[in-house]
C-alpha cells in the first residue's frame, strides 16, 4: 500500500505488512489512522503519518473485501467472504461483535452518518441493516436479482443506495430502518454496477460499472420518496397479508 502527496503526486511511504492482495483502504475521520482489508483474511491499522503498523485484526476465515471506520473513529467494521461483518475496537483491538446473517460473501460495509446503523452488501443479493451498538439485525432489503457490490448512505442518512450485478442501482428509504422500503430503481448501465457514491450535498449520485462508464444521476429525493410510496400504496391497500396499520405506511 502506498501513500501519495495529493498535491505534488510524490510518494510518501510504502506500507508493508499484508501477505496478499489489499482490497480496501480507508482513513479514520481524524486522518491519523489508516485501515486496510486484504485477501490474507486480516485488517491492519496503520499510523498514517509514520506508516507504522499499529494492530492486525485476525478473526475472519476468508478474504476481507471492505473496511470502514465509524464516524467517531472508535470502531472499524470489516466485511468478508466468510459471510460475516466484524466490528473491532480501534483502541484495544478487541473484537466487539460478529454480524451473522448473510448467506454469501459480504462485499461492502458502511456506517450511517450518525453511526447508529451499519449496512452490509452481499452476494446473496441483499443489503442488511444492523444496529451498530447491539449488532442486532434490523432489516433485510430485498429487490436486487444479482449480487450487491456496493452500498452507501446519503449524507443526511435518510436514503441508502445499492449497486448490483443486475445492472441497476436501487434507492431505499431508511428514515425508518425497520421499514426500508424501495424508493426507485435507476436503470441505465448495461453491465454490472460495481460502486456507488453520493455527492456531499446528496443531490447527485455517481455509479460505476463494468460497462466502462460512470453515470451521474440527478436526485430529487423528495420526489423519489413520493414515487416510491405511490408505487407500493396499491399493493399495501389490496394485500390481505398486510395489517391495517401497515396499509397506512404511504
Amino acid at each position: 500500500m502506498i501513500l501519495w502527496d495529493a498535491i505534488t503526486g510524490r510518494k510518501i511511504n510504502t506500507l508493508i505488512g499484508h501477505k496478499a492482495y489489499v482490497w480496501s483502504v480507508i482513513f479514520s475521520p481524524d486522518g491519523k489512522t489508516l485501515a486496510s482489508a486484504s485477501s490474507d483474511n486480516t485488517v491492519i491499522l496503520w499510523n498514517a503519518t509514520t506508516g507504522r503498523l499499529i494492530n492486525t485484526f485476525i478473526k475472519h476465515t476468508d478474504e476481507v473485501w471492505s473496511v470502514i471506520f465509524s464516524p467517531n473513529g472508535r470502531i472499524v467494521a470489516s466485511g468478508s467472504w466468510d459471510n460475516t461483518t466484524i466490528l473491532w475496537d480501534t483502541t484495544t483491538g478487541a473484537l466487539i461483535n460478529t454480524l451473522i446473517g448473510h448467506t454469501d460473501r459480504v462485499t461492502n460495509v458502511i456506517f450511517s452518518p450518525d453511526g447508529q446503523t451499519i449496512a452490509s452488501a452481499s452476494w446473496d443479493n441483499t443489503v442488511k441493516l444492523w444496529n451498530a451498538t447491539t449488532g442486532t439485525l434490523i432489516n433485510t432489503l430485498k429487490g436486487h436479482t444479482g449480487y450487491v457490490q456496493s452500498v452507501i448512505f446519503s449524507p443526511d442518512g435518510k436514503t441508502l443506495a445499492s449497486a448490483s450485478s443486475d445492472n441497476t442501482v436501487k434507492l431505499w428509504d431508511v428514515m425508518n430502518t425497520s421499514t426500508g422500503r424501495l424508493i426507485d430503481t435507476l436503470i441505465g448501465h448495461i453491465n454490472r454496477v460495481t460502486s456507488v457514491i453520493f455527492s456531499p450535498d446528496g443531490k447527485t449520485l455517481a455509479s460505476a460499472s463494468d460497462d466502462n462508464t460512470v453515470i451521474l444521476w440527478n436526485l430529487d429525493l423528495d420526489n423519489l420518496l413520493v414515487r416510491g410510496c405511490e408505487s407500493i400504496r396499491y399493493h399495501l391497500e389490496q394485500s390481505p397479508d398486510v395489517s391495517p396499520e401497515d396499509k397506512k405506511l404511504c
